[in-house]
């Protein structure tokens, strides 16, 4: 019984320290980082998979958008990409503001995954609807069929 007493405080520690760690330690840097302070960036290496969409293309490159951050000019073989695309692209920052890619891909059919995902979410709450009901007048939920 005592135990149960210690395991509260020990997992609210560990998550603490874990918090900590991945503020002060992770290994990534974002360009949102690298913009805020070029000079002590230069040369890094950035990864971006997940949000960033093509702008417009040049002979040379292309215009990196992304949301809450400024558009930034990458350098890059722009063979197979894409306006308004997503892309996932390895870059390394230079101080003046730009990006140098390593490859940069398009995601192809990367809007089609995102609705994809959204189909498990509507049938589970399918079920709960046929299975539940809220109750105005009491405001709460109530299983269907009981009253």
């Amino acid at each position: 019984m005592k135990i149960r007493g210690l395991i509260l405080p020990a997992l609210l520690i560990l998550t603490a320290v874990l918090c900590f760690y991945s503020k002060l330690g992770h290994p990534w840097i974002g360009l949102g980082d690298c913009l805020a302070d070029p000079k002590a960036c230069q040369g890094r290496m950035i990864t971006k998979y997940q949000e960033p969409l093509i702008g417009e293309i040049y002979a040379d490159g292309f215009e990196l958008i992304q949301r809450r951050l400024p558009a930034v000019r990458v350098y890059a073989d722009t063979t197979g990409l894409r306006t308004s695309e997503f892309v996932a692209m390895r870059a390394v920052f230079h101080e003046e503001g730009y990006l140098e890619a390593e490859f940069a891909v398009v995601q192809e059919k990367r809007r089609q995954k995102i609705w994809m995902s959204v189909l498990p979410v509507m049938l589970v709450f399918a079920l709960l609807f046929r299975r539940f009901r809220f109750n105005l007048r009491k405001m709460q939920i109530e299983i269907r069929g009981h009253g």
